[in-house]
């Protein structure tokens, strides 16, 4: 991690602030069906058999689903599937929903992932006694023995540094390694490319700012068709291309529920003097990068170099460096038909729509910074801080969690910023602005 962090890059593109091209607009599907397809659908067609998954992942006294972070501030722990047998599986939810102050919010980036846990031991007992019970040759074996062989590949490739963030890159780069580009079918004894031996954490956007993309992920290197992109994870129990074309098209009801979804508005009165002065402020200062809001508002889709925005590289190094996954996806099946996607790693980080930015705490494309007065001022940053991930605790005036500051690293709860790809320095034009313009600029933001 530190090797890869410290490394020089001679060629770094882009060298200006970019314009992302635009996609081609996803057209039909049902939202309704969308909805129910995310909350009780096969997209993860492999799993465990229900009867066992609530005796060794539900248990009060044995509950490593706990342990991995599929807690009580998802929506499902996993989603059950199936008609007549049914399997428990990982679902969407539970990395892109969470209760947020006793109330659910769909699309809201789950800050309580709990990525620290090679979670494949516990799948060996589950596997073991369907085996036992239902028989080798059984369809509750053959779903969990699908299941087992891609846990057990990826469990161990996804461990981070802190409770919060989220390996999902990590998970398209192991399991895309162990896939053959052209039939998607699994090996777990073939890599295909090779991936560097540290995951990179990142901090989940929230669903409902995808309809303003033109395209996915912090550095903008999915493009194209964003219904293949929002797929990618289905990859961890797909069987092969035939499965993928099935979930393709149930995917497009997906992304039609997605578009349909909207920000949680700030719950408590404004000051809407503050407000007034702040929307000033932010565009003199920030709207040309993060668009404008409003009825008449725009999203300029710009990515801005590292060089300017000066935030932690470790994720762009990464993706830059390391070139299997571009090109594994260039010429797999996700990049044919009439509108392909593609992947082209960019230098830069897109500056992101800030549609609900009061409710998305934390901040950064890691996580690393806990709450906006933070963001817009660098100089009260934390090196250490650490959150109570057994209570809601919320700052609705300085919009983001409460924390508490420490003098040196202090467990797995503990939030280090000295970590490479856990750094919460760089974007720091907030740093000019005074702290009255601050305090207007942070009113303004609760309202967008």
């Amino acid at each position: 991690m530190f090797e890869l962090q410290r490394t020089e890059l001679s060629n770094r593109e882009p060298d200006s602030v970019y314009i992302l091209p635009p996609a081609g607009k996803v057209t039909g599907g049902d939202p309704l069906l969308g909805y129910q397809y995310l909350l009780y659908g096969d997209q993860f067609n492999s799993g465990i058999p229900y009867p066992f998954y609530k005796a060794f992942f539900q248990s009060k006294t044995f509950n490593p689903v706990s342990l991995a972070g599929f807690n009580k501030y998802s929506l499902n722990e996993f989603t059950i599937f199936g008609e007549g047998q049914k399997f428990a599986t990982p679902g969407c939810f539970h990395c892109h929903a969470q209760q947020f102050d006793g109330r659910l919010v769909v699309g809201l980036g789950n800050s309580y992932s709990k990525f620290q846990v090679d979670l494949s031991k516990y799948l060996k007992p589950a596997r073991f006694f369907t085996k036992l019970f239902y028989g080798k040759r059984s369809e509750a074996f053959q779903r969990i023995d699908n299941f087992y062989k891609s846990g057990l590949t990826l469990a161990p490739e996804i461990i981070l540094e802190t409770q919060g963030p989220n390996p999902g890159h990590r998970i398209a780069d192991v399991m895309a390694s162990h896939r053959d580009p052209v039939t998607l079918k699994f090996r777990s004894d073939t890599t295909y490319f090779t991936i560097p031996a540290v995951p990179v954490p990142t901090d989940i956007p929230a669903l409902w700012l995808l309809k303003r993309k033109n395209a996915l992920h912090y550095n903008g290197m999915a493009q194209g068709d964003g219904v293949r992109h929002a797929m990618i994870s289905t990859i961890l129990t797909l069987s092969d291309t035939s499965e993928a074309e099935k979930i393709y098209r149930r995917m497009q009801d997906i992304w039609a529920y997605l578009e349909t979804l909207e920000p949680p508005k700030y719950p408590y009165p404004v000051n809407e003097d503050l407000v007034k002065e702040g929307r000033l402020v932010f565009n003199t200062n920030c709207a040309s990068c993060h668009g404008t809001y409003g009825k008449q508002g725009h999203y300029p889709n710009k990515l801005i170099p590292e060089r300017i925005i000066g935030t932690d590289s470790l994720l762009l190094k990464y993706t830059t460096l390391y070139k299997g996954y571009e090109d594994w996806y260039n010429k797999s099946w996700y990049a044919s038909g009439s509108q392909p996607a593609y992947t082209k790693a960019q230098y830069g980080y897109v500056a992101q729509p800030l549609d609900g930015i009061w409710i998305t705490a934390p901040y950064f494309h890691n996580g690393s910074v806990p709450n906006l007065e933070a963001v817009l001022n660098s100089r009260i940053r934390p090196r250490y801080w650490k959150r109570n991930f057994d209570k809601h605790e919320y700052d609705y005036e300085k919009i983001g969690w409460k924390h508490k500051v420490l003098h040196k690293p202090g467990g797995k709860k503990t939030y280090d910023t000295t970590i490479p790809g856990y750094g919460n320095y760089g974007h720091y034009f907030g740093d000019k602005l005074s702290q009255t313009e601050r305090r207007s600029l942070i009113e303004y933001l609760k309202t967008i």
